[in-house]
C-alpha cells in the first residue's frame, strides 16, 4: 500500500515539474488557443502536423477539447500524440467567458460538421461556437481547417443537398471572419428547370469526371469562362449529351 501511495505521489510530482517546465519554456511566446472538435480519429495525423509546426515556430499552444472529443477518447489519443511532438503544449479547460488573457489566434483543426453548423447558425451552446464568437468579438483571428466530411462527399456518401448545406455553412463562417486554411470544399451545385430541360451551375476551377457523374440527367452545364474540364469529364459530357455553357 505504501508503495502505491509513493508511486502516485511521484507521478503527481513529475506531472507538476513537467507543467512548470512547459510554462517556463512558453514565457514570452505568443499564445494560440487550439480547440479540437468531433470524434474522427482519421483527422489526428493532419492535426498533429499543424500543431507541431506551430510549436516549432515558437507559439505557445493552449489546447482544449470539445465535449464530443472528450467522451470519444479522441482527447486521450490527441494528448498522447501532442506530448510526443510538441514541447510546450498546455491543456486548458476554460470556457470562453472565463478568461481575460490575451491570445494571438484561435485555431480549430478539422472543425467538426456539428460545430461548423452551430457556428454558421449562431448557436452558442457548445465550446467551439462560444470560443469562435469570443475571438471574433475581440477581433482575434480565427483559423479553421475542414474535416473529411466537408472535403470528400464521395467517401462520406452525403447527398448533394447536404453537401450544398455544408458549402453554405463554410461560406457563412467565412463571412463572419473565420479563415478557412488548407483544402477548400467543392463549390455549391445549383439546379434549375427551364424550357430546355435541367441546367446545372458548377462554380469550380476544374471539372472532373466525378463531378459529371453526379449530374446525371442534366441538359446544360453552366461554368465560368476560366473553368477547365478534364479529358475524362469531356468524354462523359459527350456521352450524356450535355451542353456546356461557359460564362463571360
Amino acid at each position: 500500500m505504501e508503495h502505491q501511495v509513493l508511486s502516485r505521489r511521484l507521478d503527481t510530482l513529475i506531472t507538476r515539474l513537467l507543467e512548470q517546465k512547459r510554462r517556463e519554456l512558453n514565457a514570452g511566446r505568443k499564445k494560440i488557443r487550439v480547440l479540437i472538435t468531433g470524434n474522427n480519429f482519421s483527422t489526428l495525423p493532419a492535426t498533429l502536423l499543424s500543431l507541431s509546426a506551430l510549436d516549432r515556430s515558437g507559439y505557445q499552444l493552449l489546447v482544449s477539447f470539445s465535449h464530443t472529443a472528450r467522451i470519444s477518447e479522441l482527447k486521450t489519443a490527441c494528448i498522447s500524440a501532442i506530448d510526443s511532438s510538441c514541447t510546450g503544449a498546455l491543456y486548458i479547460e476554460d470556457e470562453a467567458g472565463e478568461v481575460d488573457d490575451e491570445y494571438h489566434c484561435l485555431f480549430l483543426p478539422a472543425l467538426s460538421t456539428n460545430s461548423l453548423s452551430k457556428i454558421a447558425l449562431c448557436i452558442r451552446d457548445n465550446l467551439a461556437s462560444s470560443w469562435v464568437f469570443h475571438a471574433l468579438n475581440r477581433e482575434i483571428k480565427v483559423i479553421a481547417t475542414l474535416n473529411p466530411e466537408c472535403l470528400d462527399g464521395a467517401v462520406t456518401g452525403f447527398a448533394r443537398p447536404w453537401l450544398n448545406h455544408l458549402a453554405e455553412y463554410v461560406s457563412t463562417i467565412e463571412q463572419y471572419g473565420v479563415v478557412i486554411a488548407g483544402k477548400k470544399m467543392p463549390g455549391k451545385v445549383s439546379c434549375k428547370l427551364g424550357n430546355t430541360g435541367k441546367s446545372i451551375s458548377l462554380p469550380k476551377n476544374l471539372v472532373t469526371l466525378s463531378d459529371i457523374l453526379t449530374l446525371s440527367g442534366a441538359h446544360n452545364l453552366l461554368i465560368d469562362s476560366h473553368t477547365l474540364i478534364t479529358p475524362a469529364a469531356q468524354d462523359e459530357i459527350r456521352r450524356q449529351n450535355i451542353t456546356v455553357i461557359q460564362g463571360s
